[in-house]
């Protein structure tokens, strides 16, 4: 595992972080959830994200982390409670890990400005108090992140936002966004890679190019997930890609494309198969209201 700075948040992350969108079988499954959070610390992993909100998540993961929750990386994000609720989030958060500070914390961008300004100062209260390291928001346009940037470069310290090798707009140097988040000095976790998930998993694995056209990279032993994660951390601007992480061979899997270094022709091209197919099959399958990808193509 390679491990990268996060923007000018003086904190440093692994390439691969490990994302909590479940699926209902892993929040009902204390024990394999464990098992899968005990892979991606075995692989190295650092960064412990944790989105879902009614707080399933918070013990398990706070049990699964104990014996180095001092050494990783904690990520949660405050969106469902009132904003003059924040600092009770910050609070709550704080007891069930059992840490006097939590790394890293978010709100959402999403186009309600004066709801993130609330947000947004409570966290700098809770900032102030040593109680959060650093401030982050999740973006979902990229219009969110162009005003929310702008609104606030003094205090948005790393952004969350969705890229992959079907939705690559941030990570292209020829667009707006990568030279912006650059003169922010703003870190970048990219989520989404799998293009977004439903209950079955990412959408990119309900693609299927011509297999014969595939024969020849499976049989080199390329897996889509793997490079999935590959093409992300080709980007200068990206500090740790956070996909789902729903088994312990997706862990692994995804872990191998940490130091991987550069992407080979062989990727590219299978990689192209699926963009292609991608191209084809993704309108009728995300559908108009899609926001991980359709905003987000370049």
């Amino acid at each position: 595992m390679r491990y990268r700075p996060l923007g000018r948040t003086g904190i440093t992350v692994s390439e691969l972080g490990f994302g909590s969108h479940l699926k209902k079988a892993n929040i009902e499954d204390r024990a394999e959830r464990r098992r899968q959070i005990q892979a991606g610390i075995d692989a190295g992993v650092t960064l412990f994200d944790i989105y879902e909100h009614s707080y399933q998540q918070f013990e398990p993961m706070s049990e699964a982390l104990s014996e180095v929750r001092n050494r990783v990386v904690l990520s949660l994000v405050t969106v469902w409670r009132q904003a003059d609720e924040v600092m009770d989030e910050v609070e709550y958060a704080l007891r069930v890990f059992k840490r006097d500070t939590i790394d890293l914390y978010r709100l959402v961008f999403g186009g309600n400005w004066e709801d993130s300004e609330q947000r947004l100062q409570a966290l700098a209260r809770a900032r102030e108090q040593g109680k959060i390291r650093a401030i982050g928001a999740v973006v979902h346009y990229p219009e969110h992140l162009r005003e929310g940037l702008e609104r606030y470069p003094g205090i948005v310290e790393y952004v969350m936002v969705p890229a992959s090798f079907c939705a690559p707009l941030l990570l292209r140097e020829d667009r707006d966004l990568a030279p912006l988040v650059r003169r922010c000095h703003v870190g970048v976790i990219a989520m989404k890679p799998m293009a977004a998930a439903d209950h079955d998993g990412g959408y990119i694995f309900k693609l299927s190019p011509p297999s014969a056209a595939l024969a020849e990279p499976w049989a080199e032993g390329l897996r889509l997930g793997t490079l999935a994660v590959k093409y992300v951390l080709q980007s200068g601007v990206v500090s740790s890609v956070l996909p789902a992480m729903n088994s312990v061979q997706e862990v692994r899997e995804n872990a191998l494309a940490s130091g991987a270094g550069p992407l080979t022709e062989a990727e590219e091209r299978f990689l192209q198969l699926y963009r292609d197919e991608a191209e084809r099959v993704f309108p009728d399958l995300l559908g108009a209201d899609n926001y991980w990808v359709g905003p987000w193509r370049g």
